[in-house]
């Protein structure tokens, strides 16, 4: 995928504010995230196959729609396997973070094991472990795309080339805080926003106790 110099800041911004929306809304909009991600994949695989075939503009453009479609219906049944992919992502970007100052083969196998880890936790304990996914993954997709207005980096590639992130993090010492400050932030305000329905729904039920809780007259 290659995009022209004069789109690459409004795509920049577009990913921002996907990383915006991940880190503090992560949990909300989990299945649709993943529903977007894979119409996005099967347009895009659909499209491939129909312009191979030679189906000409009209027959990519169905293609497109149909792939997008269905793309769309099989992440959202493939919703566990999501959920192992955003703790696998989670631990595999805490882990290349952490281990950015080792050798970059260090950091990329920690990143692996890590993110195994991370992705079998997500599947055990989900709710918490994809507010954690989503917030830090959001925070790092902000990050580095925001990136691209104060260094002018070329984030795209290195997202095509994940070898060479850890690079990227050893020499801007600001990336690294940057994306654990926001990514705490993020994973707060999502807690504390699934935390308000709790106690509403605590409070509500205490009300009724006390209800019930009253003597009879005599």
């Amino acid at each position: 995928m290659h995009i022209d110099a004069e789109l690459y800041p409004w795509f920049s911004v577009a990913a921002i504010v996907w990383g915006l929306l991940d880190c503090f809304f992560g949990y909300k909009v989990f299945k649709l995230t993943i529903a977007l991600l894979g119409a996005v994949v099967g347009a895009l695989l659909a499209q491939a196959g129909a312009q191979a075939a030679g189906l000409g503009s009209g027959g990519e453009l169905a293609a497109l729609v149909v792939g997008a479609l269905l793309g769309a219906g099989l992440a959202f049944l493939a919703y566990i396997a999501a959920v192992f992919v955003a703790g696998f992502g989670f631990g595999a970007t805490l882990a290349m973070l952490l281990l950015s100052h080792f050798h970059h083969m260090v950091a990329l196998f920690g990143a692996l094991v890590v993110g195994v880890i991370g992705g079998i936790a997500a599947v055990k304990l989900q709710r918490v472990v994809i507010i954690l996914a989503t917030a830090l993954m959001g925070s790092f997709r902000a990050i580095f795309a925001l990136m691209y207005f104060t260094s002018q980096l070329d984030w795209l590639y290195y997202f095509r080339q994940p070898q060479q992130i850890p690079a990227v993090i050893d020499t801007n010492a600001w990336v690294f805080p940057s994306v654990l400050v926001l990514a705490a932030v993020g994973a707060i305000a999502q807690f504390e926003i699934g935390g308000g329905k709790g106690k509403s729904n605590g409070g509500s039920g205490a009300k009724k106790k006390d209800k019930k809780e009253k003597p009879a007259k005599e």
